[in-house]
């Protein structure tokens, strides 16, 4: 495991597609409670975007500001960096894959 997990480490895009198998954690509970995969899918992609928008968030953050002075920032993906949206993007795409193939299977 830990050979596995120095080599997410050894590039940044391979952490942000770590988040594929973290997004199922999260879509599987969220598709059983809400009897619907559709539901599943999209509560990762909540999931996600919140946790970007809070690291921008804390990013311009200034000493002694809170997230009270900073909640502008950080709602859309063009505030974002490149590896903040795949953060994003690429478990979205899975869960929503896996949605669809839920779907059409059931």
């Amino acid at each position: 495991m830990s050979n596995f997990l120095k080599w997410i480490k050894g590039a940044r895009w391979r952490m942000s597609l770590s988040h594929c198998f973290e997004g199922l954690l999260i879509q599987a509970p969220v598709t059983l409670l809400a009897g619907n995969e559709w539901v599943g899918a999209l509560g990762v992609v909540i999931w996600y975007w919140s946790r970007k928008k809070l690291e921008a968030e804390t990013r311009i953050e200034k000493a002694g500001q809170t997230h009270v002075d900073t909640w502008a920032a950080g709602w859309f993906p063009w505030q974002w960096d490149a590896y903040m949206v795949l953060d994003v993007v690429l478990p979205a795409t899975t869960c929503f894959l896996i949605a669809y193939l839920i779907a059409i299977w059931a």
